[in-house]
């Protein structure tokens, strides 16, 4: 079944902050037979994780209370500290944290050798769907498996703001204490050396963000603000999954849409859209009825499930702070 979800939106603020893309900038195209200027508000990659951080506990690292029962695999190291998960991993279970990890185990066996022999056996729709169906809705590439096993996204989105024209802006960063940062002894500060992570002398104050700072952005205003769902379950439908798991698929996917739109989307700072109006191919049920459905699906797949936690030793990850400089706002 294919279904399209067009919604226009109203802007919360008078203007929206577009993403700005490494070696790119704003991703913004004039449409002649339009006569108009479109720019990007969100790609399907960026609205796949909006989509996934709205089910997700970040705190308790786990899905939501309406999506209990729905498995995915963690990672956790062997003191018992939290890495990561399928459903906040790119490529989800596709991901190099899983299949190029020495130390990740599946049934007792390397995880990445357990997996593709699955897949072998029992097709990439139904391993994934047993492990983290979520891999199926948004979508999955095992590329560390041969690079050839991929599962399309059954629910796809992005956002676009039409007809819309630039407002360049600027402002500074104001340092309260020394606008040119002359006033601070140095000899105290330090900046951390890009290749070797250590500690540093700083020789000017803007090494060390010291004084006001200048800054040029670029937001836009816009005559009509976009955002379009596809839900594609032909190639599940075709899949050898069993009936009760196709259906969750269909229902799960319904339900992530409905929930996304049933309040303000927030993109990013400066870009809070307020859902207007809505059409689609076929009317999506309302929220209450797809939880209710969610739930059933879920509970009717139960004996389809393995619920997976991957142990790592303890020293596999630094949680330690990133370099700040270069950073492009997301």
């Amino acid at each position: 079944m294919l279904n399209v979800i067009t919604v226009e939106f109203e802007s919360a603020l008078p203007t929206v902050k577009p993403p700005t893309f490494l070696d790119v900038g704003v991703s913004q195209a004039y449409l002649p037979w339009e006569q108009r200027l479109d720019v990007l508000l969100h790609t399907p990659q960026a609205t796949a994780n909006l989509i996934e951080d709205s089910i997700w506990d970040s705190v308790k690292h786990q899905l939501i209370p309406e999506l209990e029962g729905l498995p995915f695999v963690d990672i956790y190291t062997r003191s018992g500290q939290y890495i990561a998960s399928t459903l906040d991993l790119p490529h989800r279970l596709g991901t190099g944290y899983l299949l190029k990890n020495k130390h990740a185990e599946l049934d007792g066996q390397r995880f990445r050798e357990e997996l593709r022999q699955r897949i072998r056996t029992g097709g990439v729709y139904q391993s994934a769907f047993a492990l983290c169906p979520m891999s199926i809705v948004l979508g999955s590439f095992y590329t560390h498996i041969a690079g050839v096993y991929r599962i399309p996204r059954v629910l796809s989105g992005e956002f676009v703001a039409e007809n819309a024209i630039s407002m360049p802006t600027g402002g500074a960063v104001h340092d309260p204490v020394s606008a040119r940062g002359k006033g601070v002894n140095l000899k105290h500060m330090f900046a951390i050396e890009k290749k070797t992570g250590k500690d540093k002398a700083v020789k000017t104050p803007s090494e060390a963000g010291l004084g006001n700072i200048p800054y040029v952005r670029e937001s836009f205003k816009a005559e009509r603000y976009v955002g379009r769902f596809v839900i594609d379950t032909r190639l599940v439908d075709k899949s050898n999954l069993d009936a009760r798991a196709k259906n969750l698929i269909q229902v799960l996917s319904q339900y992530l849409v409905r929930r996304l739109l049933s309040e303000p989307v927030t993109l990013r700072t400066e870009c809070y859209l307020v859902p207007k109006q809505e059409t689609a191919l076929k009317e999506l049920p309302k929220l209450e009825n797809l939880e209710k459905q969610a739930r059933a699906a879920i509970q009717e797949c139960s004996d389809l499930f393995e619920k997976v936690r991957v142990v790592v030793p303890d020293d596999q990850v630094q949680f330690a702070e990133e370099e700040e400089d270069g950073a492009v706002e997301p």
